[in-house]
């Protein structure tokens, strides 16, 4: 099924401007170039782009109808969020989304991917946008989504998998929905619980990159703004950003 402002609404219970494209190079970048313009929360949702991102320069794959990749604008209040904690309610909401519509349990692999049956089923991507004098406006949430993909491309295909066949626009409007729920009261620490909960790294041994050389340790914790906690010869680090490999077995 395409996407449908109208369906999508029917799972959202706040005013949300919801704008779709046939094709895009980034639901994230258009809404970088709408961010002058366009008010309030503001979802962009296609099922094809041209030029998909995730973190740290990497690519997305985003071929034409088999995912679904949206982007949610949330002005800024008086109080300027995590965005850290901002990429874990996200990866919560999609979790949640998808367990809700299919019976699914997707699991998250710090910090913004999310994993079903071992294999990368999705991904976000968290944006801070300043305006003029570099102040904090608002924050942009990417999130791809591989719903009934399959052929990926070689650099992509040992890790990736998909969700399954999933109804679109209850998706999309259902993710949205509980993402705009947490981040109204992102301070809860109901949020990072749950995200732990869904942990696929907590308990198992990772890898991450320090000083340009690989490091093991074991996660053990995730702290309250969304930092991974590691141990390594009893001594706790807190990871906050980068990327890890999870030894699954």
């Amino acid at each position: 099924m395409s996407l449908n402002a109208e369906k999508i609404r029917e799972s959202l219970h706040t005013p949300v401007t919801v704008r779709l494209y046939d094709s895009i190079d980034s639901t994230n970048n258009e809404a970088k170039r709408r961010a002058e313009t366009d008010e309030g929360v503001c979802l962009y949702a296609t099922q094809h782009q041209t030029a998909g991102r995730g973190r740290r320069g990497h690519s997305f794959y985003s071929p034409k109808d088999t995912g679904l990749y949206m982007t949610l604008a949330l002005p800024l209040t008086a109080l300027e969020p995590s965005v850290q904690r901002i990429t874990c309610a996200a990866a919560v909401a999609v979790c949640e989304a998808v367990e809700a519509l299919s019976g699914q349990r997707p699991q998250i692999k710090w910090v913004n991917d999310i994993y079903l049956s071992g294999k990368k089923a999705a991904g976000i991507l968290t944006e801070l946008l300043t305006d003029s004098k570099n102040q904090p406006r608002s924050v942009i949430v990417g999130i791809g989504l591989n719903l009934n993909t399959k052929d990926f491309p070689e650099e992509f295909a040992q890790n990736a998998g998909n969700l399954g066949a999933i109804e679109v626009n209850a998706l999309c409007g259902t993710i949205a929905d509980r993402l705009m729920r947490m981040v109204r009261d992102l301070n809860h620490h109901s949020v990072i619980e749950k995200y732990k909960q869904r942990s696929n790294c907590i308990g198992r041994l990772v890898t991450y990159q320090r000083d340009g050389a690989a490091r093991t340790a074991r996660a053990v914790d995730i702290d309250e703004d969304g930092g991974l906690v590691v141990e390594e010869n009893g001594i706790p680090l807190t990871l906050n950003s980068g990327e890890i490999s999870v030894r699954l077995t």
